[in-house]
């Protein structure tokens, strides 16, 4: 039987914070969460990522044939280096979204995440860039367009993270006492999407604090505005972790339920 002949029960879609490369190798309460929670959905037909860590000046889709494993950060122990998450690609997740495909792997938005919730790398992958040119509507917007993909058994994940500013980061301990600006930020965010207040997450009209003393730029914002698109016109999201590593980043995911 081929990938486009299985059928497949409609899937969530995720928004996970990815925090530290470091992830990858460490069991913690996280990456037992990411786990558990793979292991408590339906086995998609193939997975879809949308990435913090690739921008464009449009949208693609990252190789059909196998996926390098893309190693975007430096400093980091060389059993990091040494991880391989070996996927392949999705003819009919390209068929169905029909953007262009272009010779790129898997960032470490992505293969850090799908390395504990699917180690076997089993299960066809791709990635689709963020066009930086969009606004924060529009990419709320684009995410409400994806929608459909859940009932063609494809599970989305947005990778990125809800608070990510360096200012703040402390690199050796992964437990620092989180930033007081990302604490705020954090509960803000939750509560919005609580009350299924989606349109306010691009626009934070009543923010704490600035958008700016959590994201100095933007791409780890951006991939929750496509999930909670998503969500907009269906039951809720429900808070699968929370949490602050490294005193900066916010490890808060949800799931589309």
């Amino acid at each position: 039987m081929t990938e486009a002949e299985v059928e497949q029960p409609e899937m969530p879609a995720l928004f996970i914070g990815h925090g530290s490369p470091m992830n990858a190798i460490l069991d913690n309460p996280f990456t037992q969460m990411l786990k558990k929670t793979a292991e408590n959905m339906p086995k998609p037909k193939a997975i879809l990522v949308i990435s913090a860590h690739w921008l464009e000046s449009e949208n693609f889709l990252s190789t059909l044939g196998e996926a390098e494993t893309i190693y975007d950060f430096g400093g980091f122990p060389k059993e990091l280096y040494e991880i391989s998450y070996p996927v392949q690609g999705s003819k009919v997740l390209a068929a169905l979204l029909g953007l262009p495909t272009i010779k790129r792997g898997l960032d470490h938005g992505a293969w850090t995440v799908l390395k504990h919730m699917y180690p076997k790398a089993d299960i066809p992958c791709m990635q689709m860039s963020i066009d930086y040119k969009l606004s924060l509507q529009e990419h709320f917007e684009f995410g409400k367009k994806l929608a459909y993909l859940k009932k063609e058994g494809i599970l989305i994940i947005g990778s990125g993270a809800l608070t990510h500013n360096f200012q703040y980061f402390d690199r050796v301990n992964i437990d620092a006492v989180p930033n007081k600006e990302a604490v705020l930020f954090d509960a803000y965010i939750q509560k919005l999407v609580e009350e299924k207040q989606y349109e306010e997450l691009y626009k934070l009209t009543n923010s704490p604090v600035a958008l700016e003393s959590v994201h100095p730029t933007l791409e780890h914002y951006v991939p929750l505005l496509y999930i909670t698109g998503i969500a907009y016109e269906g039951q809720g999201m429900k808070s699968i972790y929370e949490g602050v590593q490294y005193g900066a980043f916010s490890m808060r995911s949800w799931k589309v339920i």
